[in-house]
């Protein structure tokens, strides 16, 4: 793709933005940041991380009005989590699905309501025993990290075997049942977006070198894509990258 072509994209990213396809708008412009960004393309990049975390920000916005379930949890090894069911009588939400010492019940989730074209956005969770019979749940920041095997330890021997930055939850501290999104729903899944993306951003605003640091908070974005503080820093640092010529 030329420089002419990645404009028309970008173009076509905020008409699908003014439009209210969001989802288009967010796929469209994530596209165009990819080939920005390999091509060092910082005055493009300087320009398109704005539109894209509003597109971000609506589609949270949307997710956040339609169904809000925080305990789609496996209760013991032989638990099926479904995602095509858990998806079927969902049109958009906010869903915390954890199996049994597994993330991927929670990614096949994701996948299948990107396939859909749904409003549902889905924390990344598995379940874990304890000795003496309780189960804990884990809340994953990045879809890569590596799970220690479901078996019963002591918690502190668990926390130990957790990849860094993951948060913590016994099941009785998650919401029960399905609720309908509300501003009480709508503050309680952004504290646990906003804990889970906190660590992050905080490792990228100490990085000195400017590159190193879109770096790492396009990392927080892998996390929480709808950071806003993520992109507005990602929006400043590629301007000040494309004044000074880097």
């Amino acid at each position: 793709m030329n420089r002419h072509e990645l404009q028309q994209q970008c173009e076509l990213g905020q008409r699908q933005l003014m439009e209210t396809a969001y989802l288009d708008a967010i796929a469209t412009l994530s596209a165009a940041e990819e080939i920005a960004w390999s091509a060092g393309d910082y005055d493009t990049l300087s320009r398109l991380y704005m539109p894209l975390q509003e597109a971000h920000r609506q589609a949270r916005q949307r997710c956040g009005e339609g169904t809000v379930r925080m305990d789609l949890i496996a209760a013991d090894a032989d638990a099926i989590i479904d995602a095509d069911q858990i998806l079927g009588g969902i049109s958009h939400g906010q869903l915390l699905v954890g199996g049994w010492g597994s993330i991927e019940p929670a990614l096949h989730v994701r996948r299948l309501a990107a396939e859909r074209r749904l409003y549902v956005e889905t924390f990344l969770s598995a379940v874990y025993p304890l000795v003496g019979g309780a189960r804990v749940v884990i809340v994953v920041p990045v879809q890569e990290a590596r799970l220690p095997v479901a078996q019963p330890r002591a918690i502190d021997a668990l926390l130990q075997l957790l990849p860094p930055h993951c948060l913590v939850f016994s099941p009785d501290e998650l919401p029960a049942g399905s609720a309908v999104g509300g501003d009480r729903t709508y503050a309680g899944v952004m504290a646990m977006w906003e804990r889970l993306h906190a660590p992050f951003l905080a490792a990228a605003d100490i990085e000195a070198d400017p590159v190193r640091r879109m770096e790492a908070y396009r990392k927080v974005l892998r996390v929480d894509s709808a950071c806003e503080l993520a992109h507005q820093k990602l929006a400043d640092v590629a301007h000040a990258m494309k004044r000074t010529g880097r």
